[in-house]
Formats: structure tokens, C-alpha cells, sequence
């Protein structure tokens, strides 16, 4: 068999779905806990490489969270998982002034009872195991992208209690390129006659851009290995068209050459990404 990309309809929904459930594994909605209790913020991938544990999500989304503490959803029916800010040490890289290219990265270091508390449910994604070379270009034309998250317009939110929908927005690369040192990579979506899809992608911020190979058998079957790269970050949305939606992320370069993710290597911001931290 050959790694290849297939049209998303023609993968059924028990394979999409088990790409879905693989990915969650890896990811987690992320709250702010106001005066008026928790506010949805976004969505945030966990991973860990020389035994220290991170948040990578979207500057935004972290900027967003206001007060001495945050918390994060991990699985449905259970509470949510408070954390201190002042003990996670924030590396962001962040523009202001271009909501639209970005930069908009943050990587959020995790101390170690936050990490053994999100390890009862979640996993965290091996950058050692899945060591990605920032300095080749992507195969954009191969496997399936996606991002992981809960759009807030069809999740329900009350003061006690958020019920998300947590979606697999899988699709292919529209287009890549590079701007100032940073890689972007948009994903399309055309909305007409898909009512499953939201009007907006409000809460995927932060998500992880993902990508898992599938092949294709002389019986025509596709098969997918379980395997998945992590890729990037979302950070931004924007309507292409009136009937096609795109979800903008960072890619590779942005996020394993800006954060220096050799493997093995505690993580830090190169001396460009920090020059771009402070200027943000």
C-alpha cells in the first residue's frame, strides 16, 4: 500500500472517528475562571519531550485568561482541572499588530503535579519519539490535516456546567507559505449544503494542526496506521469566500524551529522567537 490523500467522504465515519478519538488524547479545552465563574478560551495540544511536560496553544488564547488561575476540559462528565498561572512559565510569540499572519504561538510549561494530574487522563505527545525535522517542507498533498476542538457556537455553556462538541475538522491544505520567518497553513472548508460545519470557528483556537497518513488497497479499502505528526497551531479564521471557510495555523517551521524542538531538548524560543516574545 501507498501513503496517498483521498477526498474526506470517501474515508467513512467509524475511520474519521477513530482519528477523532486518537487526537483528543493529545488535546484539551481550555477555560478562564473569572468572577462569574469559567469562560471558554480555547483549545491547547499537551506535549512533552526531555521529561518536561507543555501546553501549546495560541498566544491569544492564553493572553485571554485573565486572574490568578486557568482550567482545562480533558473528558466529558469530568470537572475541570484548575491550574495556577504563576506556576506555568509562558513562552509566547505574539504580534499584535498582524492578527492575521501572526505570529501567535505559546508554549506553556507545565509544572510537574499539574502534568501528573492531566496524565490520569490525558496523554501527552512524545516530541522525542515523533522527532520532526523543521527544515523540510511538508508533503501538504499527502494523508489527512486536521485540527481538534469545540467550536463555541455549538457547544452550550452555562454557569456550572459547558457541554462541547469536540470535532475533527479534517480537510485538505488550501495553501502554505511563509512570512517574516513563519510558516502558515490554511485549511479549507466549503460550507455549502454542510450544516454540520459552524458559521464560525471560535474555540479551535489553538488546536494542533495535525497530520495522519492513509493508504489505499487493491480492494480500494482506506487504512489509516494510527499514527499522527503534529504539525502546527491554529490561531486565526477567515472566510475565503462566501461559501468556504478557512482555519489559518502555524506550521513546522513556526513551531518546531521557533521553539527549538530538537529531540531530547528542553524547550526554549531561539533567539529570534524571543526578540519576537519581547515585541509582542
Amino acid at each position: 500500500m501507498t501513503i496517498e490523500q483521498f477526498p474526506i467522504t470517501d474515508m467513512g465515519p467509524d475511520l474519521l472517528a477513530a482519528m477523532r478519538e486518537k487526537l483528543w488524547t493529545y488535546s484539551a479545552s481550555v477555560f478562564g475562571l473569572g468572577c462569574n465563574g469559567p469562560y471558554y478560551a480555547g483549545t491547547a495540544t499537551c506535549l512533552a519531550t526531555a521529561a518536561q511536560e507543555y501546553l501549546l496553544t495560541a498566544a491569544h488564547v492564553w493572553l485571554a485568561l485573565t486572574g490568578g488561575r486557568f482550567a482545562l476540559s480533558l473528558e466529558s462528565d469530568r470537572l475541570l482541572v484548575p491550574l495556577r498561572k504563576d506556576c506555568v512559565e509562558p513562552m509566547t510569540l505574539h504580534s499584535r499588530q498582524d492578527i492575521e499572519w501572526g505570529p501567535n504561538l505559546a508554549l506553556l510549561k507545565l509544572p510537574d503535579r499539574a502534568a501528573r494530574d492531566i496524565r490520569q487522563v490525558n496523554a501527552f505527545y512524545n516530541v522525542d519519539k515523533h522527532a520532526v525535522d523543521a527544515s523540510p517542507a511538508p508533503r501538504y498533498a499527502v494523508g489527512v490535516w486536521g485540527v481538534i476542538g469545540a467550536p463555541a457556537e455549538q457547544s452550550q455553556f452555562a454557569q456550572r456546567e459547558a457541554v462541547l462538541k469536540i470535532t475533527l475538522f479534517a480537510s485538505v491544505v488550501r495553501s502554505a507559505q511563509e512570512r517574516d520567518g513563519f510558516d502558515s497553513v490554511d485549511l479549507s472548508y466549503y460550507h455549502e449544503g454542510r450544516t454540520e460545519l459552524p458559521s464560525s470557528y471560535g474555540g479551535i483556537s489553538g488546536a494542533g494542526l495535525w497530520n495522519l497518513p492513509v493508504a489505499k488497497s487493491e480492494t480500494g479499502a482506506i487504512t489509516w496506521n494510527g499514527r499522527a505528526t503534529l504539525e502546527g497551531v491554529a490561531f486565526n479564521q477567515k472566510a475565503a469566500s462566501q461559501t468556504e471557510g478557512t482555519i489559518r495555523c502555524h506550521g513546522r517551521k513556526s513551531v518546531y524551529g521557533r521553539y527549538n524542538m530538537a529531540p531530547n531538548q528542553v524547550l526554549h524560543p531561539t533567539p529570534a522567537a524571543a526578540i519576537m516574545s519581547r515585541r509582542g
